[in-house]
């Protein structure tokens, strides 16, 4: 960010819970017209995620499927985790692929960062594209994982037409490389 003051200033910060996992803070924030909000609740990660979209080299992709208790849902997504402190980015992108799915890539193509929910919490989300996809023995995270199946582009687009992939990671991360394919390839005639 610039030199310049911040539009909103945090006037007072109170921790009301904290975990390594997960900080919940109250703030009170002066806004540009000069009126505070007392109390606006944030949720603060104190490390980042990152997902990775297995793309073979067949344009397929390898996804998995989750359960999640917290929605009670079960459903399709790329492989994702937390950071562990002191982990680079791409070896934690390379540690979640091999825990999730059983699989290495030998080329990791940084895609971007975004904040699923900025206006109430800092989590950071990173994304990779994993290429050139080897089998090197079974998933490890059996707790997590259901299963791991491959899926062509135009079935990805029909899951997601359907409402039927719903993690926002998972979502965003598959949107963005789908749409990098895309682009990439200049088909004009294809709709999306």
């Amino acid at each position: 960010m610039s030199d310049k003051p911040r539009p909103w200033q945090v006037l007072r910060r109170r921790t009301i819970y904290d975990s390594p996992w997960v900080r919940l803070h109250r703030d009170d924030v002066r806004l540009p017209d000069g009126s505070v909000i007392d109390g606006h609740h944030v949720l603060d990660y104190p490390r980042p995620a990152v997902c990775v979209v297995p793309a073979g080299d067949d344009g397929r992709v390898l996804l998995i499927e989750h359960y999640r208790f917290i929605t009670d849902t079960t459903g399709w997504e790329a492989p994702a985790g937390r950071v562990d402190e002191g982990e680079a980015l791409e070896d934690a992108a390379r540690r979640e692929l091999r825990e999730e799915t059983g699989y290495t890539a030998r080329r990791l193509d940084y895609l971007g960062h975004y904040h699923p929910a900025n206006g109430s919490s800092n989590l950071t989300f990173h994304v990779f594209i994993g290429r050139g996809l080897r089998r090197v023995g079974e998933l490890t995270d059996t707790n997590e994982i259901m299963r791991v199946a491959w899926f062509t582009p135009e079935e990805i687009w029909a899951m997601i037409d359907a409402n039927e992939i719903r993690d926002g990671l998972a979502l965003t991360a598959l949107l963005w490389h789908l749409a990098r394919g895309y682009v990439n390839h200049g088909d004009t005639d294809k709709e999306i």
